[in-house]
């Protein structure tokens, strides 16, 4: 979690939301904003790459919200174009996907993307959807929780407290808020994104009864060059979708079984730990 690299697949797909909400370039429920013909074509250099989507079946029409819930590929190469890698890059700047999060843990290690200058069509569609660039799921997770937490960028925090055993004297250890990436606006509708995930779309395993989900699937295919390597998939989750205490990040690196699809695979184990977790907090179900 904190010094490995990954590619982090779809999961990727909230930050690039989120940057087109905050930057006024779609809102979420626009229909018939993006088109899924079932792949993407992009001149690179002399020749023309095809980009898929992961489905079989084209997605057709989509608002970003069901672009989303679909995870859809093609939708994200189109926004992703629209943003543009300059922006694009301000805001992975801002999330702090270029830095370390300083958590204190030790042998932290921080992400590997293109340089800025070498993004070409071809880059900043993969970068869209969440592939061809590495970083530790602590910044992953440390990114969303920014979403989580009204848009406000927060240094991860290990220890809470210590206690001398001598005295009883306890020693708090703050809260340190790096910056604000986004607005509280823009962090509620992708929120409202995420629980549509859960409750509409590849995220449904993720579901907890009594308990608002919100979340996001994430599938990785093999390193280039080394097919040994696996698929890699992930579920991110934040519970509740109002005031949030918890984002939970799982990695499932090469799963064996009829599936590599993180929803499929990851979700369900999202699903078991929150069950456990929010009433062991004292987060009360939601009767409605």
């Amino acid at each position: 979690s904190i010094s490995d690299l990954y590619e982090p697949g779809s999961i990727f797909k909230l930050i690039t939301a989120s940057v087109a909400i905050e930057e006024n370039i779609t809102e979420a429920d626009i229909e018939g904003d993006f088109t899924c013909t079932g792949a993407e074509q992009f001149k690179d250099r002399n020749s023309t790459v095809t980009i898929k989507c992961w489905s079989p079946t084209p997605h057709g029409k989509q608002s970003l919200r069901k672009a989303l819930g679909n995870s859809c590929n093609p939708a994200f190469m189109q926004l992703g174009k629209r943003i543009g890698a300059n922006t694009l890059y301000k805001y992975y700047k801002a999330f702090g996907l270029f830095d370390k999060t300083n958590s204190g843990l030790p042998g932290e290690s921080s992400s590997r993307f293109h340089d800025l200058d070498k993004v070409g069509s071809v880059e900043l569609a993969t970068m869209s959807f969440g592939q061809r660039f590495t970083i530790t799921p602590l910044q992953m997770i440390t990114a969303i929780s920014a979403i989580a937490n009204n848009g406000n960028l927060l240094q991860p925090k290990i220890v809470k407290s210590m206690t001398n055993t001598d005295t009883g004297e306890v020693t708090n250890f703050d809260t340190t808020k790096i910056r604000q990436v986004l607005s509280t606006q823009t962090a509620n509708q992708v929120k409202s994104m995420m629980k549509s995930v859960v409750t509409d779309g590849t995220g449904k395993n993720a579901q907890v009864q009594g308990y608002s989900i919100g979340g996001k699937s994430g599938t990785s295919e093999p390193v280039v060059g080394d097919s040994s390597s696996g698929y890699t998939t992930s579920f991110a989750a934040i519970s509740p979708i109002e005031n949030t205490q918890v984002a939970i990040l799982v990695t499932l690196y090469d799963p064996k079984g009829h599936s590599h699809q993180g929803g499929q695979t990851a979700a369900p184990v999202v699903s078991k730990i929150l069950s456990e977790v929010l009433p062991a907090m004292g987060i009360e179900p939601d009767q409605n």
